[in-house]
């Protein structure tokens, strides 16, 4: 039977699939450009898409999970190994997002300080990154808050579990966006100090990279924000939970659908604030309408430069009316 439910099972899986493309297409787009690209502000962008994919790959399998024979259900401790795999993936792109806001910080305010911009220093950190958001995840799969959702054929964190939910937003919302904002408060209001300072220390090219720091850190705070409130659902349906005491039956289908959305919204987002992933975009695109052209261009300029085809071309049209006449 036709259901709300499996249509939206199949709009969501559509929308990973178009996640996936996308989070791959940038890795191609890293593969083929990595010595353009080789700096650390590239190697936290190929960390956030990292998480990204393996949000996109978990979300696909349980979905497929829901769709077809419920495979995740045969076996109640993978199944919640696989929830937890989930939302370490999906924490982790949060979390990511501060070590850019750590990176423009170090760039602009410790300069001097050398080994805060090294890319050996980044990748220890991304390393750190993931192993903290496991430690802080790790401990509700031990203490038996994953489980076996009733409508949905996966294990999460069941929304009815308002104290461990809010365990759980604490470590996937709030830790990240409150670093990130205290970051960009500090690098405000440094640049701030400079700009109204009359001894001429900061060079102009310093300056200009240090607004070009500060814009990009604004964005990935506006990017934060807007993946916080497209969750905002989540939250809804908690607090219709605890009113109501059931959770309305569309609840994981919709926030699937969100973050399916949330997915595409960060891939995209990604190309346009890194320059040299935008760049190379556009220069692949480019070059693609160029390789469809190219043909009709070739045969116009063998018609106008080679003048064989041109004497050709005449006398065929003049023997073509001498047989006319």
């Amino acid at each position: 039977m036709f259901t709300t439910a499996i249509l939206f099972g199949i709009v969501n899986y559509c929308l990973l699939y178009l996640s996936i493309f996308v989070f791959i297409f940038i890795f191609v787009i890293i593969y083929f450009c990595r010595r353009e690209l080789h700096d650390i502000s590239f190697l936290l962008t190929c960390n956030t898409c990292l998480s990204g994919l393996l949000t996109c790959l978990a979300a696909c399998i349980m979905t497929s999970s829901n769709l077809f024979n419920g495979f995740l259900v045969t076996n109640l401790d993978f199944e919640c190994i696989w929830g937890l795999f989930y939302d370490i993936s999906q924490c982790t792109i949060y979390h990511s997002y501060y070590l850019h806001s750590f990176y423009r910080l170090c760039r602009v305010v410790f300069y001097k300080k050398k080994y805060l911009v090294s890319y050996s220093l980044y990748k220890i950190l991304i390393i750190v990154e993931w192993l903290t958001v496991f430690v802080l995840l790790l401990p509700p799969l031990f203490l038996n808050w994953y489980a076996h959702l009733p409508t949905e054929k996966y294990c999460l964190i069941p929304y009815t579990y308002v104290g461990h939910e809010i365990y759980h937003i604490l470590v996937l919302y709030a830790i990240p966006l409150t670093v990130i904002i205290i970051i960009y408060i500090r690098l405000s209001i440094f640049i701030r100090d400079s700009s109204r300072t009359r001894v001429i220390i900061i060079a102009a090219s310093r300056r200009q990279r240090n607004q070009r720091d500060l814009t990009i850190l604004k964005r990935v705070v506006v990017i934060v924000s807007i993946l916080i409130v497209l969750r905002f659902p989540t939250i809804i349906f908690l607090i219709y939970g605890i009113i109501v005491g059931d959770l309305f039956p569309l609840t994981y289908s919709i926030v699937g659908l969100i973050t399916a959305a949330c997915l595409i919204m960060i891939g995209l987002i990604t190309i346009s604030i890194t320059p040299q992933l935008r760049k190379t975009t556009i220069r692949f695109f480019k070059c693609h309408n160029n390789r469809v052209h190219e043909q009709p261009r070739l045969l116009t300029q063998l018609n106008l430069t080679n003048p064989q085809v041109h004497i050709g071309t005449t006398l065929f049209k003049q023997t073509d009316e001498h047989d006319k006449t």
